[in-house]
């Protein structure tokens, strides 16, 4: 009755848990650019809407992908690092979907 519970990021030293951090962050935003960089540079149907939808939705997958991942093996802050790369790239997702709806409400004028 008397065993009190230990906090597991506690045990970690500061020092690995940020670097940690910026690891989890770098790795999914460079899977993220990976696939953003795919979208621009190879032609995936003539019109290139799946081209947008690449450029558009490449970081927050790639990112929320693998912070799922990190986060079921136990890497917490890994995870949180994918987790803060995939909030920036929802924001960027949101902007290119508003500028290609921008776009096409251009062409019908």
């Amino acid at each position: 009755m008397g065993e009190t519970a230990v906090n597991e990021e506690g045990d970690q030293p500061q020092e690995e848990s940020r670097s940690s951090f910026l690891s989890g962050s770098g790795i999914a935003g460079l899977a993220g650019f990976l696939l953003i960089g795919i979208g621009f540079t190879v032609p995936l149907d003539q019109v290139g809407f799946w081209n947008v939808v690449l450029i558009a939705l490449g970081l927050p997958v790639a990112a929320g992908s693998l912070a799922f991942k990190w986060k079921r093996s136990g890497k917490i802050a890994m995870a949180n690092g994918a987790m803060t790369i995939f909030k920036i790239g929802g924001i960027v997702a949101f902007g290119v979907t508003i500028w290609f709806v921008s776009l096409l409400n251009s062409l019908g004028n």
